[in-house]
């Protein structure tokens, strides 16, 4: 783990439930009150208090998988933000040597979780790691004429990726792209 300073959240059921491996990546963390002792399990402590207290991103990431309570939900599925720097604010741009790091960082997401699927709700992660010169992967299709989905592989195995908006991104509607998950899920 060279380059993840945020460990990824694994759920009790991850490979156990009807989402199978998947495997969640979000865009970054946030620290408006000071950074936490103990950023390595920073995010197993956030996800393990979601039902005391959540985000905009965690609510609606709940309401696009279709689920209530986030103990119900974030039990069955891999999370990490890709960004292994602590940001102070939600308009911070990350540098391009954040979002190499960022790449980094995901493709040892994969090898510790070894998923058969992963969704990245970043549109500005997905396109940094896919949409450069020597981008990795193989294309595969589209959904909805827009919604790229890729293949990749690691050291024991491959899986299928989706990529779209961020939760908190002012094009993105809940509805839409439940659908766009559900397609997914159920056909690649």
């Amino acid at each position: 783990m060279k380059s993840i300073i945020f460990k990824p959240w694994i759920g009790k059921n991850y490979g156990n439930s009807e989402l199978g491996k998947l495997l969640v990546i979000g865009d970054s963390h946030y620290f408006n009150n000071g950074l936490p002792s103990n950023l390595n399990d920073f995010t197993k402590a956030q996800i393990a208090e979601l039902d005391v207290i959540a985000s905009k991103f965690h609510k609606t990431i709940l309401e696009v998988f279709g689920y209530q309570k986030h103990a119900d939900f974030w039990k069955n599925i891999a999370f990490a933000n890709s960004i292994q720097s602590a940001f102070t604010s939600s308009n911070q741009v990350p540098t391009n040597d954040e979002k190499d790091t960022a790449e980094k960082a995901f493709k040892e997401y994969l090898e510790i979780t070894k998923p058969e699927k992963v969704i990245v709700f970043s549109s500005r992660i997905w396109e940094h790691f896919f949409n450069n010169e020597g981008c990795w992967g193989k294309h595969l299709d589209k959904i909805d004429n827009r919604w790229n989905i890729r293949q990749l592989d690691y050291e024991c195995g491959n899986c299928k990726a989706l990529g779209i908006y961020h939760p908190n991104a002012r094009n993105f509607a809940g509805y839409n792209f439940s659908n766009i998950i559900k397609e997914f899920l159920q056909n690649y």
